[in-house]
């Protein structure tokens, strides 16, 4: 990624899911405040500008799809549907509870957005790299609901703990779930530990961590390609870390937390697409649910 510019990767989830949203077969998948929030975003920039042309173009539009044929067969519906898993395990937390949720590396992703404006008294914090964070916060600077609090931080340079310290309506004592979506298989080992450490720092309130993972572009339960791992190298964003959905159990044990629950591509093809059953859909990508393992 550049300093002075907003995320490749963004935008890239973000066309997807416009994509899919205005697709006859696919639309219902994709709400419309959460259309309209994506729109704002990418009118918002030149580069989302150009994306948005793209999707409207039919030949431009053809050619994305074909690319993503060769990369990630349905990555842009795996987008929709585990942004989905993601909010059903975030609103069941707010539901028993949560005052506030934190999202790590929050991209363009707008579920933040859509919780201020549905939970007027709950604390809504992104942090992310500051080109990208700013980008966004242009996007809603119109209506940005006051419950909304978006941190421009390079977090490898910056620890989450000190972070949030900085932001005055985090409250340390509060229960919080935490999110950190397509991020983690970009960091080394040793920050994603960091990560973990710090989830049970900050806040002495109960902690929910939502995340997700990935097996590596060579094991059976991917249909990654292997033109993805050259296309990422050449983005600058190549993976760091994978695991088998098999092995999350453990890991998170090392890390002192427990799996709640866990979704798979295939969990998320039967709840969202049984009736799209032919439809192309990316099966490597999982979303963990994982709370601290309690002591004494």
């Amino acid at each position: 990624m550049q300093d002075d510019k907003a995320s490749h990767t963004a935008y890239t989830v973000l066309q997807g899911v416009v994509h899919t949203g205005w697709q006859k077969h696919t639309k219902g998948l994709v709400s419309s405040d959460k259309m309209s929030a994506c729109l704002d975003i990418l009118n918002s920039s030149d580069e989302g500008r150009k994306r948005l042309n793209q999707l409207r173009n039919p030949l431009l539009s053809a050619g994305l799809m074909m690319m993503q044929r060769l990369l990630l067969p349905g990555i842009s519906i795996h987008y929709v549907t585990r942004k989905k898993a993601i909010e059903g395990f975030v609103r069941s937390d707010i539901a028993r509870g949560a005052r506030q949720v934190v999202n790590i590396g929050a991209g363009f992703d707008t579920l933040m957005y859509e919780l201020s404006r549905d939970h007027t008294d709950l604390t809504c914090i992104e942090l992310d790299h500051p080109a990208t964070a700013e980008q966004k916060s242009q996007a809603f600077a119109a209506d940005a609901p006051t419950n909304l609090h978006t941190h421009p931080v390079d977090l490898s340079k910056t620890a989450l703990s000190d972070a949030l310290a900085q932001i005055p309506a985090f409250d340390p004592s509060a229960r919080t779930c935490f999110i950190c979506e397509g991020v983690l298989m970009y960091l080394e080992s040793t920050d994603i530990e960091r990560v973990f450490s710090s989830l049970t720092q900050v806040t002495s309130g109960e902690v929910r961590f939502i995340f997700t993972a990935v097996p590596s572009m060579d094991s059976p339960n991917t249909n990654a390609t292997w033109l993805l791992k050259r296309y990422l190298h050449r983005l600058g964003e190549p993976l760091r870390w994978t695991i088998e959905k098999s092995d999350i159990t453990d890991y998170l044990a090392a890390q002192g937390f427990d799996l709640d629950q866990v979704v798979d591509g295939h969990d998320m093809r039967r709840e969202y697409l049984s009736h799209l059953s032919g439809t192309p859909f990316h099966l490597g990508e999982f979303v963990v649910c994982c709370v601290p393992i309690q002591k004494g």
